[in-house]
């Protein structure tokens, strides 16, 4: 696809290169679009910051990203692009699932977790300056459609891309903090990411810790347990956070009532979403819908 699809809209961000169904490269500068709430298909991005600052809204939560932070943007997050200043430059790489999970990085990393567990990251200057080279070979690469073996060779460079970023978030932890891989380790973190695919899928129908538990037959204890372990966050919080941004999105763009929202989201009905949500966000959905900016 030439150009980014989201649900609705098509990007007109400035391309500098597309491989296939696989991964673009778009250039932002200071006078990058606004947009209305915008939601990635099947896709992870990343925004790189190179000079100025950024102000983004990943689900409803505003970043000013500034030199050498980057922001993650995973599947069917929401998000917009607000505006950036004078001196403004960076860069969107957007990659297909498949691509992701054809990276070269050690099995007993869990690549997905990282794109979900945080939106920014700072990066150090010995970092950055390490990001723009291999940023360099990257925009040479993808710009040139006449090339042989462009996939392999991106795959390759976007790897070191992504281990450099992992090895910074390692090097600023204590050590104690570095989780020693094991194999049940490994098989806690694939049952955890299983669970976060599922959250995804199933959010708008099942709120109950046991349907996900059932589906990965293990017990709710030992979900519970098993989340919190590796993501540092219980599974209702996951499951409650992937239900209010579904609830968000609808109640900033679809146009629906609160009513047509709590039934899109199985409530049983709109006083019990009313509830569920004020609990939650702290406003009414009502409220809400009213005072959020389109």
């Amino acid at each position: 696809m030439p150009a980014l699809s989201f649900s609705g809209h098509t990007s007109p961000l400035t391309s500098i290169g597309t491989l296939s169904n696989d991964f673009t490269l778009y250039l932002l500068q200071r006078n990058v679009p606004t947009y209305n709430y915008l939601r990635s298909t099947n896709t992870f991005g990343v925004i790189i910051v190179c000079t100025g600052t950024l102000n983004v809204e990943i689900n409803s939560i505003p970043y000013s990203l500034s030199q050498g932070d980057l922001a993650y943007l995973s599947p069917s997050v929401s998000f917009r692009l607000k505006s950036g200043n004078n001196e403004f430059k960076g860069y969107m790489m957007v990659l297909s699932d498949l691509f992701v999970r054809s990276l070269q990085i050690p099995v007993e990393i869990n690549n997905d977790r990282s794109f979900v567990n945080y939106y920014r990251q700072s990066l150090s200057d010995n970092i950055q300056s390490n990001i723009n080279q291999i940023f360099s070979l990257i925009k040479d690469e993808i710009s040139n459609s006449n090339r042989f073996f462009r996939r392999e060779k991106l795959l390759n460079l976007v790897s070191i891309f992504y281990i450099d970023i992992l090895n910074a978030s390692a090097k600023s932890a204590s050590s104690s903090q570095i989780p020693c891989y094991t194999e049940e380790t490994g098989r806690r973190t694939k049952l955890s990411k299983d669970f976060l695919g599922l959250v995804k899928l199933y959010s708008r129908e099942q709120r109950q810790m046991k349907f996900y538990a059932d589906k990965l037959c293990i017990t709710p204890k030992y979900l519970s347990l098993l989340v919190k372990q590796t993501t540092g966050k219980s599974a209702n919080e996951w499951i409650n956070n992937a239900v209010i941004i579904e609830a968000k999105y609808l109640l900033r763009t679809s146009g629906n009532s609160v009513k047509e929202v709590s039934f899109k989201l199985n409530f049983a009905n709109q006083s019990f979403f009313g509830k569920y949500f004020k609990k939650m966000v702290g406003v009414s959905p009502r409220d809400y819908q009213k005072n959020v900016a389109f």
